[in-house]
């Protein structure tokens, strides 16, 4: 893959592993592994306070992006002299992914990345899902959460946020074939039989 750059960019479910598959994944390439460290990235590219970074994330988690898919990449020409917080902090992190993918391998975790980076030929696009049964002990230990009912109401409100973020601020649909290039259900395969699969994708779409 001379010239060529290796970048992973993972959507997942909540409590599905997926960020866990996309640590194993950089840690047997040596690769970089940008999710919430994305912050002191972009801080670092435009040198923007990290706070200020912080608070505008914030409210993109905040659940105030209107309920319309392809809301903000339909019209971003229209709406751009009139631009949210939110659509301010989508493009910082937008561009400082299409920077960092011209010029270095990586693993991605979330940001929208299957979605900004739909277009490029070095990015294997994953999406990671489960059953219920699988996810609700995970969500339960990473959130500190005592019942099964609190596990499924924690994992319907991030997917709802993650989804309506990926709809507005693209044109393609969140946890579908349309963004991705393979989807994987972990409650099948397990974290590790997951990551042993995706890792003969990569050796067969890299040739690594």
């Amino acid at each position: 893959m001379e010239g060529r750059h290796m970048i992973i960019s993972i959507g997942r479910e909540c409590g599905s592993g997926g960020h866990e598959i996309g640590e194993k994944l950089a840690a047997m390439y040596g690769l970089k592994l940008y999710d919430k460290n994305m912050i002191g990235a972009i801080a670092a590219h435009t040198g923007k306070d990290a706070d200020y970074l912080v608070k505008l994330e914030e409210k993109v988690k905040s659940g105030i992006l209107p309920v319309q898919r392809d809301g903000f990449a339909a019209h971003r020409h229209e709406l751009m002299s009139s631009l949210t917080k939110t659509d301010r902090f989508f493009l910082l992190e937008k561009d400082l992914i299409l920077t960092l993918a011209g010029k270095e391998s990586f693993v991605l975790i979330g940001r929208a990345g299957n979605a900004i980076l739909a277009d490029n030929p070095d990015t294997l696009k994953l999406y990671v899902y489960a059953s219920e049964e699988f996810k609700i002990p995970r969500v339960k230990e990473r959130f500190h959460l005592d019942t099964d009912k609190e596990a499924i109401e924690k994992m319907k409100q991030v997917d709802k946020e993650r989804k309506a973020y990926f709809e507005y601020y693209s044109d393609k649909a969140w946890g579908t074939s349309d963004a991705h290039d393979f989807m994987i259900d972990t409650s099948v395969f397990g974290i590790d039989g997951a990551v042993e699969i995706i890792n003969g994708i990569i050796k067969k779409k890299f040739g690594v």
